[in-house]
């Protein structure tokens, strides 16, 4: 989640291993250092300032004109809509920073006022296009059990110690996990909407639903909403979803994150911005039953962790 900061004091993360665990892994061995040459250059920081106080977050960029984020990125009186007199910028390192004309927010977010984590998406408009070298991604689909990789900006840490270090808006990391959970919509139509996928220590290598290795598992911390969860695909990686809210924010194993997937979207994503995207149906589902008892508990943690 978004978190409200000190000037100057980003706390975002992707989190690293156990620190003193095998194969060795710190913050500084996430750091994603190709610079434009990264298949990661489409994601960026993005520097939110309102009437009063200095947000951070992160989001993709998917076209020359529009940047894909998390929807409560820009409504933080939580009430559903794009509050007014933000400026954002969005800072995509070895290319520049640029100033968002307009946003639009999914009509179906009703804002965290309203227990729904459903819906939480965002677009940025940009009225002076994106770099013409950068690398636009494709979308996706994603099932249970895949191997899907996060990448975000800033604070980062061990999963045995929690958030260890400080950040810029220059310092975007990557990690990897799998998917453990679908949840389906909220209106009733039995598609699955929702993802989360829990951060295992690395002595649950080997064991079912276990840790990817000491230097692979990772989870999206506090102030990395927006961010992509992405898949490798035949032309490189692929956006499959966007990583929203968390079930506990002190960064350790154990914890776990979820976010938004983007296959149920892809039409208003399109409607939006007039990129051809093709919606490849997703047929995970888990009965509604569960849904709303899981939403329950998601909501509770989520209003103790959030700004």
């Amino acid at each position: 989640m978004d978190v409200s900061l000190n000037f100057g004091s980003p706390q975002r993360t992707v989190l690293a291993g156990d620190s003193n665990a095998f194969p060795v892994d710190s913050p500084t061995q996430r750091l994603d250092d190709l610079g434009a040459a990264s298949p990661f250059s489409f994601v960026g920081s993005l520097r939110i300032q309102t009437s009063s106080q200095l947000y951070y977050a992160s989001a993709s960029a998917i076209s020359p004109n529009w940047v894909l984020t998390a929807a409560h990125n820009v409504d933080y009186d939580d009430d559903g809509q794009v509050d007014g007199g933000l400026s954002i910028q969005f800072n995509l390192p070895d290319y520049g920073t640029y100033t968002a004309t307009s946003s639009v927010v999914h009509p179906g977010f009703t804002g965290f006022n309203n227990p729904s984590l459903n819906d939480d998406l965002a677009l940025l408009y940009f009225s002076t296009p994106l770099p013409e070298a950068l690398l636009f991604p494709t979308f996706g689909s994603v099932g249970l059990g895949d191997e899907v990789t996060m990448v975000g900006f800033g604070r980062s840490g061990y999963g045995d110690l929690g958030y260890m270090t400080a950040a810029t808006l220059d310092q975007r990391r990557v990690g990897e996990n799998v998917l453990d959970v679908m949840l389906v919509d909220d209106e009733g139509s039995g598609q699955a909407e929702l993802f989360e996928y829990d951060f295992d220590a690395p002595d649950t290598v080997g064991l079912i639903g276990g840790s990817l290795g000491n230097d692979r598992e990772s989870m999206i911390g506090v102030g990395d909403s927006g961010g992509p969860l992405l898949v490798m695909g035949e032309n490189g990686y692929e956006i499959v979803g966007v990583n929203t809210y968390l079930l506990s924010a002190d960064g350790t194993f154990g914890n776990s994150a979820g976010g938004v997937l983007t296959t149920p979207y892809l039409d208003w994503i399109s409607s939006i911005t007039g990129i051809a995207v093709i919606p490849e149906p997703n047929t995970a589902a888990i009965p509604l039953l569960v849904l709303l008892c899981l939403g329950l508990r998601r909501w509770k943690h989520l209003k103790s962790s959030s700004r």
